[in-house]
């Protein structure tokens, strides 16, 4: 047999096998078969024309040199677009997925620092208004009562975390309750005070 067609045969060989080993993983098994049909090829091509021309030689082995890396190139590219590409390999999520989650989450950030209000009980996630939009939320892990006053004060994802605001006035009223039972309770001791149990009155007795 003709070494030049054996050169060829076993080039094109070699080129099957690097295809066939991305196709088929075989753990290295099929690119050792690419690795000695190459070498096998270059073996018979310096047979048959290093005496005759070397620049076909030279010209050969440059060529598959080259033929192999970009053949294992266009199956990679190509690999993800089969069926059996698409089950090995992990597809990343698309633009129009991540895309509207990113604005859905920067609208939420403005909302960081607003006043909301609980539409049903939060233990801890569950739905707050605000703006007259329903927006899912959660708390910072303790339950908070629907109908009650919260803040946002992050955004994450889609949710907002929130945390119940507590009232002033219920502040303030409860101190002044504390300081009207501190005052009364000042007055009855300092008339108390002024009341000395063993002061009576002589001018009663004879």
């Amino acid at each position: 047999m003709d070494n030049s067609f054996l050169a060829i045969a076993l080039l094109a060989l070699a080129t099957v096998l690097i295809v066939a080993e991305i196709f088929i993983p075989s753990g290295g098994v099929l690119a050792a078969g690419m690795f000695a049909s190459l070498g096998a090829s270059f073996y018979f091509a310096w047979l048959a024309w290093w005496d005759e021309s070397r620049v076909l030689f030279f010209g050969f082995t440059t060529f598959s040199l080259i033929c192999i890396p970009g053949v294992a190139i266009l199956a990679l590219s190509w690999l993800p677009k089969t069926k059996f590409g698409k089950r090995i390999l992990l597809e990343g999520p698309k633009e129009e997925d991540v895309v509207p989650f990113a604005k859905e989450e920067e609208l939420l950030n403005m909302l960081v620092g607003q006043i909301a209000k609980t539409i049903t009980p939060l233990v801890p996630g569950g739905l707050i208004s605000i703006n007259r939009e329903r927006i899912h939320a959660f708390s910072e892990g303790v339950i908070i009562e629907a109908n009650v006053d919260v803040e946002i004060i992050k955004a994450i994802g889609t949710r907002v975390m929130v945390r119940e605001v507590r009232s002033d006035a219920k502040t303030t009223q409860t101190e002044n309750d504390h300081s009207v039972v501190d005052d009364g309770s000042s007055k009855q001791t300092t008339s108390t005070d002024t009341q000395d149990p063993l002061d009576f009155d002589l001018s009663n007795t004879d």
